[in-house]
């Protein structure tokens, strides 16, 4: 089986992994030296990249070749293989050396080691029809390295790419391929199926950011202004004001709705930091107003209000 992953631990991104288990090392399962393609057992060798394979070459002992081409490693991946035997029906327990380690292939060894007077002596089981000394002994290997194709390296850059900075808060994930949610297939860059909707922050009144969105205050509003999108305003017990902050990103867009004013009190939206030519003043609930921060007239980045019509 193989497969792209992204470990949120690693700074490699695109990484292949390849795992596959064979039972039986017997002779049988060899034709001219390679393994059969029904040896491999879990997953089946349909799932693994096209032209794998595993073979050897005997000589005083058995050289192993494992063979992963067609992943298209950028660098040579990191392999384990561990050996699958029956200590109870064998002599010794076998192991596995990996003797080299390149992007297309490696090659290794299966050994048992044996106590010979008061020596630790190696011995290298043979494949053939009269040394067939791996007859039911199989084997667990996983490859696992970074590929030039596939979702995130691919000539598109598409996929999903995580890029890490010094800072983890300032970490960020974007991709070029359109997204669906909810199972949809999106016929748009961004597409929604099912619901769309916008959690507080910790600044948002001490509010967790799993807690649902609740009310800002207008002073929470302004803390906030560049961390979020939707701010639903209360008003309590005075008329209060909103200055907006200097933008710190170009094209971001909010939207202030006046949720609560049970007082009927006025909130007001000054002209600071926006092109806004006299104050704005909201007062029925539901009334709501929205900014996005361009480069408006070479005087530099400010709130540029939304009209629709």
């Amino acid at each position: 089986m193989s497969y792209y992953f992204r470990p949120p631990n690693s700074r490699e991104q695109n990484l292949y992994i390849i795992r596959t288990s064979i039972d039986d090392l017997g002779y049988v399962n060899f034709t001219n030296s390679t393994l059969n393609s029904t040896a491999y057992t879990s997953p089946s060798n349909v799932f693994l990249p096209p032209g794998f394979f595993i073979s050897y070459n005997n000589t005083s002992y058995t050289i192993f070749t494992v063979d992963y081409t067609n992943a298209k490693y950028e660098i040579p991946p990191t392999i384990n293989i561990q050996v699958k035997d029956n200590v109870l029906s064998t002599q010794q327990p076998y192991y596995a050396s990996i003797v080299s380690v390149s992007a297309t292939r490696a090659t290794f060894y299966i050994y048992s080691l044996r106590i010979v007077n008061g020596n630790i002596t190696p011995s290298f089981p043979l494949v053939g029809q009269v040394d067939n000394n791996l007859s039911g002994i199989g084997l667990q290997i996983q490859i696992i390295g970074r590929t030039t194709t596939g979702p995130t390296f691919a000539i598109a850059n598409q996929g999903w790419t995580y890029v890490e900075s010094t800072n983890p808060s300032n970490d960020t994930i974007y991709t070029a391929i359109p997204v669906g949610t909810n199972g949809v297939i999106p016929p748009y860059d961004f597409t929604i199926g099912g619901s769309l909707g916008y959690l507080g922050g910790s600044g948002n009144g001490g509010i967790p950011n799993t807690a649902a969105l609740q009310n800002y205050t207008p002073a929470e509003m302004m803390s906030n202004v560049n961390n979020y999108y939707f701010f639903p305003i209360a008003l309590s017990s005075i008329n209060d004001t909103i200055t907006m902050p200097t933008p710190t990103k170009f094209g971001q867009e909010i939207l202030i709705v006046l949720n609560q004013n049970p007082n009927n009190l006025i909130l007001t939206i000054s002209t600071t930091n926006t092109t806004l030519t006299s104050v704005v003043t909201m007062q029925t609930e539901g009334d709501t107003i929205r900014f996005i921060s361009l480069n408006k007239d070479g005087v530099g980045i400010r709130w540029v209000k939304i009209n629709n019509k």
